[in-house]
């Protein structure tokens, strides 16, 4: 390894060229050309006086270890048509009194750690590749590549040291290792203006992992196709977060693609029809999404910001979808995973549905509604698995249509309350517990399947006069309510086929204006004689 020092102002960089490097700063040309091991310098004395020169590099590509341009007292510019540099070391460019026009490829192509960029504002004109196994390159400054040009990850880490990197297109696609340290704060923008080109290109991810808060970035302004691991092996741990800043263009995620977070936030695009695998989503109020599925597969939150969607769909086992306010789904299914509503309320404008997989529905005080008139509003298609968890506060689960719709609870635990919240006749079907069932509609019907039994801790059906509540089968055949302890005392209900049960008493007085349907069992109707006492009397 040497040092190689520019001298004597404006020159060729070239194969053979050897009278303008020398050996030390201001020092006599005739030093050899610089190799791959070799650093190069240009400095105070690389021109003549403090006039302007320029070095232009021939034989693309020009090679050293160390590129340095500092202390230039006049200015240096680095020209070269179509020619690329490769520098094995780190790179410094001056902020002042240094141009760059060259323009080829540059390569860094280190192969250990430690190596570092600062461009100092100056930008690239063509490409830039990392190439080098085992090579690490910290950037001191932000890094710019033209909207034209790609940014090439092969092999090694790309440590971006809380700078923005700045380039048309990202590509990393190989199945070499490869890393990107994003710091706290270090982010990637893709900046083409080239419609429909697939702006971030990392479609093998096998072996890509990432450090820090990952941040890819871009403007909506055209079309732009995202394409992050649909072959090769790809990990939970590996998805990166991807915000679409602004615009309103149509962005492409290609099919089988995924991500961490997808942040729409200040765009107001439309993604159309596409399933768009994601740990978490957060929508913009000015976008459309409700011909657009959201297919989680990993820990994440979902910000709904007003809008709708068509398909939610919990893929995993691990993970936990945490809701950070009120959505609207068109279908929401529960195939596993944990979907915690977190105080918010989500609404299933089609149906709720559970799938094959281990699932939990966690309320904390949240509420499920379901709003279709339909026989699956509520679908608990595979109760194997299936949850739920209380949480703080009361959540509930309201079925909401104005006309006939059915709960199928296919025999599972709800540690929650499930309401009678619309006008068409409610069905439940299958053995259930509930922490209590209630409504907020009157009049309204509540069906149960016939020889079921129905499990509640409370039971809070109630009418209003003129208004009441029916409770039936929905054969002529009867159902079985059932409460441990207590007493159950319903109040302007009409009650037909049904068992009254589980050790409580169950109270349907007529005082209370309810009406005895017929085929009823463990009811107490009528009126309650008041009990009777000892009196002790003073004279």
């Amino acid at each position: 390894m040497a040092d190689r020092y520019w001298v004597g102002g404006t020159g060729t960089w070239g194969g053979s060229n050897t009278g303008t490097w020398s050996a030390s700063s201001g020092g006599a040309g005739g030093a050899s050309v610089p190799t791959a091991a070799d650093n190069v310098f240009f400095d105070v004395n690389s021109n003549v006086g403090t006039g302007a020169f320029t070095c232009t590099m021939l034989n693309s590509p020009r090679v050293c270890n160390d590129f340095t341009a500092s202390g230039l007292d006049g200015t240096m510019t680095l020209a070269g048509t179509s020619i690329g540099l490769t520098v094995s070391g780190s790179l410094t460019f001056q902020a002042t009194n240094f141009t760059r026009t060259y323009t080829g490829t540059t390569t860094f192509n280190a192969t250990t750690t430690g190596k570092t960029i600062t461009t100092n504002g100056v930008a690239f004109g063509a490409a830039v590749t990392f190439n080098g196994v085992g090579g690490e390159w910290i950037l001191g400054s932000a890094l710019t590549v033209p909207t034209g040009s790609t940014t090439t990850l092969t092999s090694g880490t790309l440590n971006l040291n809380d700078f923005t990197l700045s380039t048309g297109i990202f590509s990393s696609s190989t199945t070499t290792t490869r890393a990107i340290a994003f710091g706290t704060t270090g982010s990637i923008v893709l900046t083409t203006t080239t419609a429909a080109s697939t702006v971030l290109s990392m479609a093998n991810a096998t072996n890509f992992t990432f450090t820090g808060t990952s941040n890819i970035s871009t403007a909506m302004s055209v079309t732009r196709t995202f394409n992050f691991g649909t072959t090769g092996t790809v990990t939970f741990a590996s998805r990166l977060n991807l915000n679409l800043t602004s615009g309103a263009s149509t962005p492409t995620f290609t099919s089988n693609s995924s991500y961490r977070l997808v942040n729409f936030t200040g765009s107001t695009c439309n993604p159309g029809a596409q399933a768009i695998i994601c740990h978490g989503f957060t929508l913009a109020s000015g976008g459309t999404y409700t011909s657009t599925g959201f297919f989680i597969q990993g820990t994440g939150t979902l910000t709904y910001a007003g809008k709708s969607i068509s398909v939610l769909n919990l893929q995993v086992s691990s993970p936990t979808a945490t809701l950070a306010d009120a959505g609207i789904n068109g279908t929401t299914t529960l195939t596993s995973g944990t979907l915690d509503l977190a105080g918010f309320t989500l609404t299933s404008t089609t149906t709720f549905a559970t799938a094959s997989g281990t699932k939990n529905l966690t309320f904390n005080g949240g509420t499920v509604i379901c709003s279709a008139a339909s026989v699956t509003a509520f679908n608990n298609a595979q109760p194997t698995n299936f949850t739920t968890t209380a949480g703080t506060g009361t959540g509930a689960i309201s079925m909401t249509a104005a006309t006939a719709k059915t709960f199928v609870g296919g025999g599972s635990t709800f540690n929650c309350t499930l309401n009678q919240g619309g006008a068409g006749d409610l069905t439940i079907t299958g053995s259930n517990t509930f922490s209590n069932i209630t409504n907020t509609v009157q009049p309204a019907t509540i069906l149960f399947t016939a020889g079921t039994t129905s499990t509640f801790s409370n039971f809070s059906l109630s009418g209003t006069s003129g208004n009441l509540i029916t409770i039936g089968s929905v054969t002529a055949a009867s159902h079985t309510l059932s409460k441990a302890s207590g007493t159950v005392s319903v109040s302007f209900c009409s009650i037909s086929r049904s068992d009254g049960t589980g050790g409580a008493t169950w109270e349907a007085l007529t005082t209370n204006d309810n009406v005895d349907g017929g085929n009823n069992t463990g009811w107490i109707f009528g009126v309650v004689a008041p009990s009777t006492g000892n009196f002790l009397v003073f004279f």
